[in-house]
Protein backbone atom coordinates (compact mmCIF):
# COMPACT_ATOMS: atom_id res chain seq x y z
CA UNK A 1 0.00 0.00 0.00
CA UNK A 2 1.66 3.43 0.52
CA UNK A 3 5.25 2.54 0.50
CA UNK A 4 4.79 -0.63 1.65
CA UNK A 5 7.27 -2.30 -0.55
CA UNK A 6 10.05 0.75 -0.20
CA UNK A 7 9.69 0.23 3.34
CA UNK A 8 9.24 -3.30 4.03
CA UNK A 9 12.09 -4.12 1.80
CA UNK A 10 14.19 -1.62 3.41
CA UNK A 11 13.73 -3.38 7.05
CA UNK A 12 14.02 -6.98 5.65
CA UNK A 13 17.39 -5.85 4.02
CA UNK A 14 18.93 -5.02 7.51
CA UNK A 15 17.49 -8.29 8.97
CA UNK A 16 20.36 -9.59 9.96
CA UNK A 17 21.14 -6.57 11.92
CA UNK A 18 18.06 -6.32 14.10
CA UNK A 19 17.56 -10.38 14.54
CA UNK A 20 20.47 -10.34 17.64
CA UNK A 21 20.74 -8.95 21.24
CA UNK A 22 22.03 -5.68 20.92
CA UNK A 23 22.32 -2.66 23.41
CA UNK A 24 19.34 0.19 22.90
CA UNK A 25 22.17 2.32 21.45
CA UNK A 26 23.16 0.09 18.90
CA UNK A 27 19.22 -0.36 17.78
CA UNK A 28 18.79 3.20 17.43
CA UNK A 29 22.16 3.21 15.12
CA UNK A 30 20.55 0.59 13.33
CA UNK A 31 16.70 1.71 12.96
CA UNK A 32 17.93 4.84 11.64
CA UNK A 33 20.59 3.86 9.32
CA UNK A 34 17.96 1.44 8.16
CA UNK A 35 16.07 4.26 5.79
CA UNK A 36 17.37 6.55 3.76
CA UNK A 37 14.98 9.72 4.73
CA UNK A 38 16.00 12.68 5.93
CA UNK A 39 12.80 13.37 7.09
CA UNK A 40 12.56 10.59 9.56
CA UNK A 41 14.09 10.70 12.96
CA UNK A 42 13.62 7.20 15.36
CA UNK A 43 13.76 7.31 18.84
CA UNK A 44 13.85 5.50 21.25
CA UNK A 45 11.59 5.29 24.76
CA UNK A 46 12.28 3.60 28.08
CA UNK A 47 9.08 2.56 30.43
CA UNK A 48 8.78 0.53 33.32
CA UNK A 49 5.53 -0.82 32.75
CA UNK A 50 7.47 -2.67 29.41
CA UNK A 51 9.03 -6.04 30.06
CA UNK A 52 12.13 -7.99 28.52
CA UNK A 53 12.21 -7.78 25.00
CA UNK A 54 8.29 -6.20 24.63
CA UNK A 55 7.97 -3.12 22.42
CA UNK A 56 5.48 -0.97 20.70
CA UNK A 57 5.80 1.70 18.34
CA UNK A 58 4.11 5.30 17.99
CA UNK A 59 4.94 8.13 15.86
CA UNK A 60 4.01 11.67 15.10
CA UNK A 61 4.70 14.18 11.88
CA UNK A 62 5.82 17.53 12.78
CA UNK A 63 4.50 19.84 10.19
CA UNK A 64 6.29 22.56 11.34
CA UNK A 65 10.00 21.13 10.69
CA UNK A 66 8.28 18.81 7.70
CA UNK A 67 9.52 15.66 9.63
CA UNK A 68 8.16 12.56 11.16
CA UNK A 69 9.06 10.95 14.38
CA UNK A 70 8.72 7.67 15.07
CA UNK A 71 9.25 6.24 18.65
CA UNK A 72 9.96 2.26 19.64
CA UNK A 73 9.19 1.72 23.34
CA UNK A 74 11.17 -0.81 25.49
CA UNK A 75 11.50 -2.10 28.75
CA UNK A 76 13.61 0.82 31.23
CA UNK A 77 14.41 -2.15 32.99
CA UNK A 78 17.16 -3.05 31.04
CA UNK A 79 20.14 -2.47 28.28
CA UNK A 80 19.75 -4.83 25.74
CA UNK A 81 17.13 -5.71 23.47
CA UNK A 82 16.79 -9.13 21.94
CA UNK A 83 14.79 -9.75 18.85
CA UNK A 84 13.91 -13.60 17.29
CA UNK A 85 13.49 -14.91 14.06
CA UNK A 86 9.86 -16.14 15.24
CA UNK A 87 9.34 -11.71 16.24
CA UNK A 88 10.87 -10.12 13.13
CA UNK A 89 7.93 -10.53 11.18
CA UNK A 90 5.72 -8.77 13.46
CA UNK A 91 8.34 -6.38 14.32
CA UNK A 92 8.79 -5.16 10.37
CA UNK A 93 5.06 -4.91 10.27
CA UNK A 94 4.63 -2.54 13.09
CA UNK A 95 7.74 -0.63 12.22
CA UNK A 96 6.54 0.09 8.56
CA UNK A 97 2.81 0.02 9.64
CA UNK A 98 4.15 3.14 11.99
CA UNK A 99 6.19 5.33 9.09
CA UNK A 100 3.70 4.71 6.57
CA UNK A 101 1.06 6.08 9.26
CA UNK A 102 3.02 9.27 9.33
CA UNK A 103 4.02 9.42 5.93
CA UNK A 104 0.65 9.50 4.95
CA UNK A 105 0.04 12.80 7.31
CA UNK A 106 3.25 14.29 5.48
CA UNK A 107 1.36 13.66 2.06
CA UNK A 108 -1.72 15.25 3.46
CA UNK A 109 -0.08 18.30 4.67
CA UNK A 110 1.90 18.98 1.80
CA UNK A 111 -1.75 20.19 0.01
CA UNK A 112 -2.01 22.48 3.06
CA UNK A 113 0.63 24.73 3.14
CA UNK A 114 -1.76 27.50 4.72
CA UNK A 115 -2.76 25.92 7.70
CA UNK A 116 -0.48 25.66 10.33
CA UNK A 117 -1.95 23.84 13.85
CA UNK A 118 0.91 22.37 16.18
CA UNK A 119 0.73 18.27 16.77
CA UNK A 120 1.77 17.08 20.55
CA UNK A 121 0.39 13.97 20.70
CA UNK A 122 -0.70 10.46 18.87
CA UNK A 123 -3.45 8.82 20.13
CA UNK A 124 -2.37 5.22 18.60
CA UNK A 125 -1.50 4.38 22.74
CA UNK A 126 -5.08 4.72 23.31
CA UNK A 127 -5.52 8.22 24.50
CA UNK A 128 -3.47 7.98 27.51
CA UNK A 129 -3.23 10.70 30.07
CA UNK A 130 -5.83 12.65 27.80
CA UNK A 131 -9.86 12.76 28.05
CA UNK A 132 -12.31 10.94 26.24
CA UNK A 133 -13.45 14.09 24.26
CA UNK A 134 -10.32 14.57 23.24
CA UNK A 135 -9.21 11.57 21.82
CA UNK A 136 -12.60 10.99 20.00
CA UNK A 137 -11.85 15.05 18.77
CA UNK A 138 -8.61 13.74 17.41
CA UNK A 139 -9.68 10.65 15.87
CA UNK A 140 -12.53 12.52 14.33
CA UNK A 141 -10.42 13.91 11.99
CA UNK A 142 -10.34 13.61 8.17
CA UNK A 143 -6.32 13.00 8.26
CA UNK A 144 -6.54 10.43 11.10
CA UNK A 145 -9.51 8.64 9.54
CA UNK A 146 -7.58 8.24 6.44
CA UNK A 147 -4.43 7.31 8.16
CA UNK A 148 -6.70 4.90 10.34
CA UNK A 149 -8.27 3.14 7.56
CA UNK A 150 -4.75 2.56 5.79
CA UNK A 151 -3.65 0.64 9.38
CA UNK A 152 -6.75 -1.30 9.71
CA UNK A 153 -6.00 -2.20 5.54
CA UNK A 154 -2.27 -3.04 6.38
CA UNK A 155 -3.68 -5.38 9.46
CA UNK A 156 -6.07 -6.91 7.50
CA UNK A 157 -3.73 -7.82 5.28
CA UNK A 158 -0.88 -9.02 7.64
CA UNK A 159 -2.93 -10.95 10.02
CA UNK A 160 -5.78 -12.47 7.59
CA UNK A 161 -3.63 -12.84 4.58
CA UNK A 162 -5.97 -16.32 3.66
CA UNK A 163 -9.31 -14.25 4.14
CA UNK A 164 -11.06 -12.17 1.20
CA UNK A 165 -10.46 -8.55 2.73
CA UNK A 166 -13.57 -7.42 1.48
CA UNK A 167 -14.91 -10.57 3.44
CA UNK A 168 -13.04 -9.20 6.75
CA UNK A 169 -13.86 -5.72 6.10
CA UNK A 170 -17.51 -6.67 6.54
CA UNK A 171 -17.46 -8.34 9.67
CA UNK A 172 -14.40 -6.32 11.55
CA UNK A 173 -16.19 -7.03 14.34
CA UNK A 174 -15.36 -10.34 14.49
CA UNK A 175 -11.59 -9.62 13.86
CA UNK A 176 -9.31 -9.08 17.07
CA UNK A 177 -6.16 -8.57 15.47
CA UNK A 178 -7.31 -5.23 13.76
CA UNK A 179 -5.93 -3.00 16.69
CA UNK A 180 -6.85 0.15 14.84
CA UNK A 181 -10.68 -0.46 14.29
CA UNK A 182 -10.75 -1.39 18.03
CA UNK A 183 -9.20 2.19 19.29
CA UNK A 184 -11.76 3.74 17.45
CA UNK A 185 -14.22 1.13 18.58
CA UNK A 186 -13.72 1.39 22.84
CA UNK A 187 -12.96 5.63 21.85
CA UNK A 188 -16.55 6.03 20.56
CA UNK A 189 -17.96 3.20 22.59
CA UNK A 190 -21.80 3.70 23.89
CA UNK A 191 -22.09 7.14 21.83
CA UNK A 192 -23.46 7.16 18.29
CA UNK A 193 -20.38 7.07 16.19
CA UNK A 194 -21.61 5.77 12.48
CA UNK A 195 -20.86 8.17 10.18
CA UNK A 196 -17.21 8.18 11.17
CA UNK A 197 -17.08 4.50 11.22
CA UNK A 198 -18.97 4.89 7.84
CA UNK A 199 -15.89 7.19 6.52
CA UNK A 200 -13.18 4.87 8.34
CA UNK A 201 -14.37 1.80 6.21
CA UNK A 202 -14.42 3.49 3.07
CA UNK A 203 -11.20 4.90 3.42
CA UNK A 204 -9.89 1.40 4.40
CA UNK A 205 -11.90 -0.17 1.11
CA UNK A 206 -10.14 2.76 -0.98
CA UNK A 207 -6.76 1.09 0.48
CA UNK A 208 -7.54 -2.46 0.08
CA UNK A 209 -8.77 -1.48 -3.29
CA UNK A 210 -5.29 0.40 -4.08
CA UNK A 211 -3.45 -2.81 -3.42
CA UNK A 212 -5.59 -5.13 -5.08
CA UNK A 213 -5.21 -2.69 -8.15
CA UNK A 214 -1.39 -2.86 -8.12
CA UNK A 215 -0.47 -6.10 -7.01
Amino acid sequence: MYLSTTIDNAIEDNKSKFVCKQSYRNLLVVLNDTFDDKDLDIKIEKYDDFNHNEFSFTGLYDMYENKKYVVMNVSKKHKKFELSNKIFKDFKFLLSQVIQHESIHQCQWSYKPEEKEPVHVDFRDCGVGTSIKEEQLYLSNIDEIEAYGHDIALEIRHFYPNSNPLHVLRYLNRYKKLSSFFIYKRAFKNIEWQKIKTKLLKHTYKWIRTWNTTH
